[in-house]
């Protein structure tokens, strides 16, 4: 059967706003473990302050960008997870 032009158009949304979602939560994961190596890092009590305050700010982007995920994919059932690790690498869902 074929698909309609809108409903070709409305698969690639839901397409790009996974890969979206997908980049988001990478660059969130990036990001906490950029902050986590700076709070190892950190010397003196200003550092120790700010790398906290920014490990913080990481775990909670990644903790929403999780969260939103989560939403697209219970009411997109369709579109199964994929799950991709921090070297870029997928595995489970599709494609594994």
């Amino acid at each position: 059967m074929r698909r309609t032009k809108q409903e070709r158009e409305a698969q690639a949304l839901l397409l790009s706003e996974r890969e979206q979602l997908k980049e988001d939560v990478r660059l969130a994961e990036l990001e906490c473990a950029a902050a986590q190596r700076r709070f190892e890092d950190a010397l003196g009590i200003d550092q120790v302050d700010y790398a906290i305050y920014a490990l913080e700010a990481a775990e909670k982007k990644l903790d929403m960008a999780l969260r939103k995920a989560k939403m697209f994919w219970h009411a997109n059932p369709e579109q199964e997870p994929l799950a991709v690790r921090l070297d870029g690498r997928a595995y489970g869902g599709e494609g594994a």
